[in-house]
């Protein structure tokens, strides 16, 4: 392998943004990089729109296409396709800001023996964008980072992140999760191996309705299961499982924040009764309580 990066941009019915997402990779300063675009069985322009891209710039650009498999199988292809030793998921529908790459081989060059680059990120709402700083991350302190990172304090965002390679002899996205499949590789990550931080804004993150990353359904089928993929045959050491519970509670809201703006107050009430028996501390918290109390006073369907 070489050093350099390795850019996989994951594609799905994407056409009408991939050229903005491979435009700000090729713009990079960095010397060492290529872009693979991974058209994941796409029904739209994505095809035509990607082998138009490697035209333009056949020396960076590389198209993989494949029937769909969902986003693990895309992003464990891209693993098995690249060339460089640090990869990074750039959602094709996010952008790198400029400098990106610099940034991210700076912190890595800072830092040698660490195999996760966490940079920070701009959201942009289609109405303001607003600058993202990672929480530091204490050197040869995984138990601090894990702890960070299920509680939410610790922020990693696909595409303003850079994955040594040799993550991925120990670790794998599991193709059985079609959302928040990048979770349970972040915590084996985090709890195994030394990784750093930049305040250096990587990439925007456009967040917009048609985002996987809002996609209400997807999110709620894999529902409590995520627990189980973070914590079961997922490589953790042992200490880890003191999290367990603690997160299991954490889990459980957020899946009843996201029953409560989708319309299912049944659903509501069922995460809130996880989360209590699981940290009830966390559980009675007035945000929650008001959203279960409510939820007796509401149909399905009837949103929040």
């Amino acid at each position: 392998m070489k050093d350099g990066f390795s850019v996989v941009i994951p594609a799905f019915n994407y056409g009408h943004c991939l050229e903005r997402a491979v435009t700000s990779a090729i713009s990079q300063d960095y010397p060492e990089f290529e872009v693979i675009v991974i058209n994941d069985g796409s029904e739209d322009d994505t095809a035509d729109v990607a082998d138009r891209l490697a035209a333009r710039w056949p020396e960076r650009v590389r198209v993989v296409h494949q029937a769909n498999a969902g986003l693990s199988a895309v992003r464990n292809r891209g693993v098995d396709e690249a060339a460089f030793d640090w990869l990074v998921f750039l959602d094709a529908d996010d952008e790198f800001c400029p400098g990106a790459l610099a940034a991210m081989a700076a912190s890595a060059k800072a830092t040698p023996e660490a195999r996760l680059v966490i940079g920070g990120h701009i959201a942009d709402d289609g109405i303001q964008r607003v600058p993202v700083v990672p929480a530091p991350v204490r050197d040869g302190d995984p138990v601090g980072a894990l702890r960070a990172f299920l509680d939410k304090r610790l922020t990693i965002s696909n595409g303003a992140c850079a994955m040594h390679r040799a993550l991925f002899r120990t670790t794998r996205y599991d193709p059985a999760l079609r959302h928040t499949e990048d979770l349970p590789v972040f915590a084996h990550v985090l709890a195994n191996y030394p990784v750093t931080t930049t305040d250096a804004p990587i990439t925007v993150i456009h967040k917009h309705p048609g985002s996987m990353r809002h996609d209400l359904d997807a999110a709620l089928r894999v529902g409590m299961a995520l627990e189980a993929a973070i914590f079961d045959d997922n490589g953790l050491p042992a200490w880890a499982q003191r999290f367990r519970r603690y997160y299991r509670a954490r889990r459980a809201l957020s899946l009843l924040k996201l029953a409560d703006r989708g319309g299912r107050p049944d659903l509501v009430r069922r995460f809130f009764a996880s989360a209590l028996a699981a940290d009830w501390r966390q559980a009675l918290h007035p945000r929650y309580l008001r959203r279960y109390f409510v939820s007796f006073f509401k149909r399905n369907g009837s949103g929040p």
